[in-house]
């Protein structure tokens, strides 16, 4: 099976992301800069656990300062940090390319088109899916947080029906074969 980052993982290189983009900051200017950039604010809790975790692993340090009467403590960007970001963000890149690269692979498996309107379209209907996909997944991880039980049916149920449209049209795909690669 392929390896999925970890959400703690994610959140740490987008802490370490947004000190190198925007400079030191606290913990609830780099909540905002997070939200603003990708529509997701993930929760104070969250951001000072993994901003102390990477204070813990030298990958960045503190300084309090006093602004508008009240002790605030930013954080900046170590060079083990600077390095930590650049090989997570080389190996999520390798990983999504590979991912990208089996999906196509798979794509052009499928079949050849005889007029070239016939592949347009086709990709049309890949490119709606995969935008669909990409908000299914996001959706997903936010819920197996709070409602883990029900969005690991759902993700089952979704499963099931597809192997069955599927079956229905003789389409031959061993998952499981293919998971594990």
């Amino acid at each position: 099976m392929f390896p999925i980052f970890s959400p703690t993982k994610i959140l740490d290189s987008l802490i370490l992301m947004q000190i190198l983009v925007e400079g030191p900051l606290h913990g609830y200017g780099l909540s905002n800069c997070i939200e603003e950039k990708f529509g997701w604010k993930p929760s104070q809790t969250a951001i000072y656990n993994s901003l102390k975790s990477m204070e813990n692993e030298n990958l960045v340090t503190s300084q309090e300062r006093i602004e508008k009467g009240r002790v605030q403590k930013i954080y900046s960007i170590t060079k083990e940090g600077r390095e930590s970001f650049e090989e997570t963000h080389r190996l999520m890149r390798k990983q999504m390319m590979k991912n990208f690269s089996q999906f196509f692979s798979f794509v052009q498996m499928l079949g050849e088109f005889s007029t070239r309107e016939e592949s347009e379209a086709f990709q049309k209907k890949i490119q709606t899916i995969l935008e669909s996909l990409k908000d299914i997944s996001r959706l997903t991880l936010l819920l197996l947080r709070e409602a883990p039980e029900e969005t690991q049916e759902i993700v089952k149920r979704t499963l099931t029906s597809l192997k069955e449209i599927a079956s229905k049209h003789n389409v031959q795909l061993n998952l499981e074969e293919k998971m594990n690669d």
